[in-house]
């Protein structure tokens, strides 16, 4: 869905764990602030890389006397066929069931775009690519998913990718003097030794495993989930070591929308009216992304 949403979740869509407390704990805060009172299901969007979930209701009108309404994206895993469900109950139902492990993904990517809608009218995103906030004597970077703007950013940096499907790095386009290693999940320790700052991907959401990459993150790294797919309340993840989650925000659901039909991914979205969004634990004017304080 974008460059930090794979086609494929590093653990494959295995998802054993899956929801997880990451999003277990975003549903109970969302529940908690009544996100649900008086909201329902617009209508939901299939794409051939992204699901788009469009909420109404909920709260005052706009100035228009329209209902207000609220959007939310994630990363279709490649190979899924998932029908859009009915009503609001049914976007959420996987997480009904303490074990639900067997969810289907695509089931999952509408279980996660209706999170990151639910969440849009308690959110306070800074505008803006945190990657702009990376000092510039990183080192050593850890992707969970192949994150190629990490490819990108600098000269002279090691980055690690974890990836379950093997990673072809000689066919990865890089600036001279960045050297890619991939590592399996199970390599997931050596590939976090020493790293500087560690991305992790919100198909992660989708996929499950989150928390174990999470753990794994060394405490002096600074620590990134990237992605639309992570778009929803940022204090689970926050709580669980996370610096900064960087999402995007539906500026115009319209085009948006459209865009999701006609198989839009990556840039497609940003340039099709998805904002580039963050929230982070420390105001970014004090923050050292190196160090992650």
């Amino acid at each position: 869905m974008t460059d930090a949403d794979p086609d494929r979740g590093p653990d494959g869509g295995s998802g054993s764990d899956w929801p997880g407390p990451v999003l277990r704990a975003t549903l109970d805060a969302l529940r908690a602030r009544g996100a649900f009172d008086g909201v329902r299901l617009d209508r939901a969007t299939v794409g051939t890389a992204a699901v788009l979930v469009e909420l109404v209701g909920g709260g005052a009108d706009d100035a228009e006397g329209q209902h207000r309404a609220s959007a939310g994206l994630a990363h279709r895993p490649s190979g899924t066929s998932p029908s859009p469900p009915d009503d609001l109950d049914g976007l959420v139902v996987p997480f009904a069931d303490r074990d639900a492990r067997d969810v289907p993904l695509g089931e999952r990517a509408f279980a996660v775009a209706a999170l990151n809608a639910l969440s849009v009218p308690f959110l306070d995103w800074r505008t803006g690519d945190p990657m702009a906030l990376l000092a510039a004597s990183v080192s050593r970077i850890t992707t969970v998913g192949l994150f190629r703007p990490a490819f990108r950013k600098f000269d002279d940096v090691e980055v690690r990718v974890i990836e379950r499907e093997p990673v072809a790095v000689e066919t990865v386009s890089t600036p001279p003097g960045v050297a890619v290693q991939a590592f399996t999940p199970t390599e997931t320790a050596a590939a976090m030794k020493g790293a500087d700052v560690v991305f992790v991907t919100g198909s992660t959401l989708v996929y499950g495993g989150i928390e174990r990459y999470l753990a794994a993150a060394p405490a002096s790294a600074t620590v990134v989930v990237v992605g639309a797919t992570a778009s929803a309340l940022p204090a689970p993840l926050f709580d669980r070591g996370v610096d900064v989650v960087a999402g995007a925000a539906i500026a115009d659901p319209e085009r948006v929308r459209s865009a999701v039909a006609d198989g839009g991914c990556g840039t497609d979205l940003h340039d099709s009216g998805v904002r580039k969004v963050y929230a982070a634990r420390d105001a970014p004017e004090t923050m050292d992304l190196q160090s992650g304080t």
